[in-house]
C-alpha cells in the first residue's frame, strides 16, 4: 500500500459496502498505488480516530508541540453516551472534504507516520475502535464499490499484510489505552467527571503538557519511580506515554503497578 488514508469506522454509503470476516489465517487480496483508478479518492470524507501514538508520530513528524497539534490538526468528540473523548482529524474546508495531510500530486504527506486505521485498511478490527470498550478480536474485510485495489492480484496473509504496514507493533503498543478506554466505560464516566477527563486528556493525547506535569511536579517523588526510568520517560516521549497510561491506572482507578512511595 504506497499511500493510504482510511478508517474502518467510516463508510460513505452503508449499501455500497461489505464486511466480511477474517480469521489470522486468513488471505487477501488487495494492494494501492497511483495506477489503481480509485487512488486517493479513500481520503476524502472520512472519520480517523487517532490512538495517543498516532498523535505522539504526528507532531514529532510535523516538529510541533502536542498541544499545537491538537488545535490544528484535530477535534474532540466524545464516546456516544459517554464523556470520554476521542481525538480526530480535521478535513480540509472546501476540498470535498480531503484528508489535511493529502495533497493532491504526491498523495498523503505524513505516509511513514500515518495513523493506525490509514494502515490496516481494508483490514477492520473491533479491538482497534475505542468506541467499543473492548479487546476482543474480531477481524473482517472492508470492501467498498469504489475501492478498486480489491481487484488487485496481489495476495496477503493477514499476519503479513499488518507487519508490511507497521500495524503490529502499534496495535500492541496502544492495548493499554483500549483497556483504559474500557475500563471508563464500565465506570460510567460521563460529563459530570471534569478532572477525570483532564487527566486522560493530558496523559493520552497532549504529552507535551504531562512532561511538564512528570517533570516540574512532585509527581515522581510521589511514587516508586527509579532514576532510570524517570531518564528514560523524560527523552523518550514514547516511553512517557506508556507511564502515563500506568499512571491513569493510579489515578482513575487505583490500582496497576505503579506504587505510592509513603516515605515521599
Amino acid at each position: 500500500m504506497d499511500s493510504k488514508n482510511f478508517s474502518h469506522n467510516h463508510y460513505r454509503d452503508k449499501e455500497n459496502f461489505k464486511l466480511k470476516p477474517l480469521s489470522n489465517k486468513g488471505l487477501l487480496n488487495f494492494s494501492c498505488h497511483p495506477g489503481v483508478s480509485c487512488f486517493n479518492k479513500c481520503c476524502h470524507e472520512i472519520d480517523v480516530i487517532l490512538t495517543p501514538l498516532d498523535i505522539l508520530r504526528l507532531k514529532s513528524k510535523l516538529k510541533i508541540k502536542s498541544g499545537e497539534f491538537l488545535n490544528e490538526y484535530t477535534y474532540f468528540q466524545q464516546i456516544k453516551g459517554t464523556g470520554i473523548p476521542l481525538v480526530k482529524l480535521q478535513m480540509k474546508e472546501k476540498s470535498e472534504g480531503a484528508c489535511i495531510f493529502l495533497d493532491g500530486k504526491i498523495g498523503c504527506t505524513v505516509y511513514k507516520n500515518r495513523p493506525l486505521v490509514c494502515r490496516t485498511y481494508p483490514v477492520g478490527s473491533a479491538s482497534m475502535d475505542p468506541r467499543q470498550g473492548e479487546s476482543k478480536e474480531s477481524r473482517f474485510i472492508i470492501k467498498e464499490e469504489m475501492c478498486q485495489g480489491h481487484e488487485e492480484k496481489k495476495e496477503w496473509k493477514l499476519e503479513d499484510w499488518m507487519k508490511d504496514q507497521g500495524a503490529t507493533e502499534i496495535e500492541d503498543l496502544n492495548k493499554p489505552w483500549l483497556e483504559t478506554v474500557a475500563k471508563l466505560k464500565a465506570i460510567n464516566l460521563d460529563d459530570t467527571h471534569q478532572h477525570q477527563i483532564s487527566l486522560f486528556i493530558m496523559a493520552c493525547y497532549d504529552l507535551d503538557t504531562f512532561h511538564d506535569f512528570v517533570f516540574k511536579s512532585s509527581l515522581l517523588k510521589k511514587f516508586k519511580v527509579d532514576k532510570e526510568m524517570a531518564s528514560s520517560i523524560k527523552k523518550d516521549h514514547e516511553k512517557l506515554l506508556q507511564f502515563g497510561i500506568l499512571w491513569l491506572q493510579f489515578a482513575l482507578f487505583g490500582e496497576g503497578p505503579l506504587q505510592s512511595n509513603n516515605t515521599a
